[in-house]
Parts: structure tokens; C-alpha cells; sequence
């Protein structure tokens, strides 16, 4: 998606918006994941890799792009009335400065979260848990170290017997995270990225201001293409 709006100096600029491009390809990730698994049962699949860290990519895009969508509301001239009760433009550029300074993406969410109509999100909540999980899953992956010992949430796809090691006796790998590389964490990776993100864009809905009703608008036909994607189910 992408909009056009006007520079210092006058000139007209075309701002794309690529959020939802690469949850997309974390999606096609999870079903070729899916598909390879499917034929031969038991094999480990680099596109469940790519599909986590992509997943997790897409939600980084998500909030850089809102806190630049919000911080541009005035860019063509179409002024947020000043009654306002929410100053949707600085809160764009308060995300931005938290770019800026390099704040977890993590942090980001649960502080538009506050700003943002609607209860916050809770650490201990769906869908924050799950998002707060696939970071730190994809921190791992990004930044591996010597596999010592499994981290927390390695438990919780154990239980669920989303491993390799705990879904059949016939396959046993060593190491955590190559025991993560199957096509339902993948999946979940992406329903985890797609839930945080939804959380957000459901926000804007209700709002009186015409420049956010517009926003949600875009947003909502954008993202509820693939509330229930069936490559990720």
C-alpha cells in the first residue's frame, strides 16, 4: 500500500507501506513449511525458520509504518480538528522517537496500546503473550548462541507437541531450536504477528476524527484479508 504526501520543500513523495507485503511472505513461508512436512514427514524445513523471523519482522514494519502514518496526518493540508480527544499526531512521533532511540518492539506495542483507544494490553494476555514469545523466538534465531539449556517458552510448544521430538518417536533431533523448525510453530508465528497487529488496527474503530476513520478504514480492508488465512491456520 501506498500513499503520497508532500516534503519540506513542496515536493510530492510516495510513502509505501510494507507491512502487510511481508506478512504475506512469512505466511507463503508457513505453508511451503507445511506442504514439505506434508510429503515427507519428519523433515526440517528452513522456510519454518524464515516464517518466525519474517512474522516478527512484519510486526516491526506495522508500528514503524503507523507511528509515520499518525505523525503525517497534516501532510496534505487536511487538519485534525483541534477539539480532539487524542492527539493521534504526537503520538505517531512519540513512536517514532522510540525508533529512534532503538526501544524494543515490544515496548512500542504495549505503550500505543496505552495511548490508543481501548483497554491495554496485558503481559500476560493474549494477544501480547504470544507476540512477546514469537520476539523473543525470533531474537534467538537471529542472534543464536551455543545451545545450553531450552529458554522458557520452549515448554510451551512442547506441551502443545508443536516439536519435532515431542511429535513422534520416530524423529529425535538435538537442540532446541532445530527442534522449533516445524510447520505449527511457523503457522503460529504468523497468527501471532497478525494478532498483535489486528489488537492495534481495531483501536481506530470508533473514532469520530475523518483523517482516522479513513486510516481505520484502510487498514481494516488491508488486514482482515488474512484474519483467518488458511496458510496459517
Amino acid at each position: 500500500m501506498s500513499t503520497s504526501s508532500q516534503s519540506g520543500s513542496g515536493e510530492s513523495l510516495q510513502v509505501v507501506y510494507a507491512a502487510w507485503h511481508i506478512w504475506n511472505i512469512a505466511a507463503d513461508a508457513a505453508k511451503r513449511a507445511t506442504d514439505v512436512t506434508a510429503a515427507s514427514p519428519g523433515a526440517c524445513t528452513s522456510d519454518s525458520v524464515s516464517a518466525i523471523i519474517v512474522a516478527a519482522t512484519a510486526t516491526e514494519a506495522f508500528i514503524n509504518e503507523l507511528s509515520h502514518r499518525l505523525s503525517t496526518l497534516n501532510a496534505l493540508g487536511k487538519q485534525v480538528p483541534p477539539t480532539t480527544s487524542i492527539d493521534w499526531k504526537a503520538i505517531g512521533e512519540l513512536l517514532e522517537q522510540l525508533e529512534d532511540s532503538h526501544v524494543q518492539v515490544t515496548v512500542k506495542y504495549l505503550l500505543a496500546s496505552i495511548l490508543l483507544p481501548k483497554d491495554a494490553l496485558r503481559k500476560g494476555d493474549l494477544p501480547y503473550q504470544d507476540f512477546d514469545m514469537l520476539i523473543d523466538i525470533r531474537n534467538d534465531f537471529a542472534h543464536p548462541k551455543a545451545q545450553v539449556r531450552p529458554p522458557s517458552y520452549f515448554d510451551t510448544f512442547v506441551n502443545r507437541k508443536w516439536t519435532y521430538n515431542a511429535k513422534t518417536d520416530e524423529v529425535t533431533l538435538a537442540g532446541w531450536m532445530f527442534q522449533l523448525e516445524t510447520p505449527e510453530v511457523a503457522r503460529w508465528a504468523c497468527r501471532a504477528a497478525h494478532n498483535i497487529i489486528w489488537d492495534i488496527v481495531e483501536r481506530f474503530d470508533g473514532t469520530s476524527e475523518p483523517l482516522i476513520q479513513s486510516l481505520h478504514a484502510r487498514l481494516k480492508f488491508q488486514w482482515s484479508k488474512t484474519v483467518n488465512d488458511a496458510r496459517v491456520r
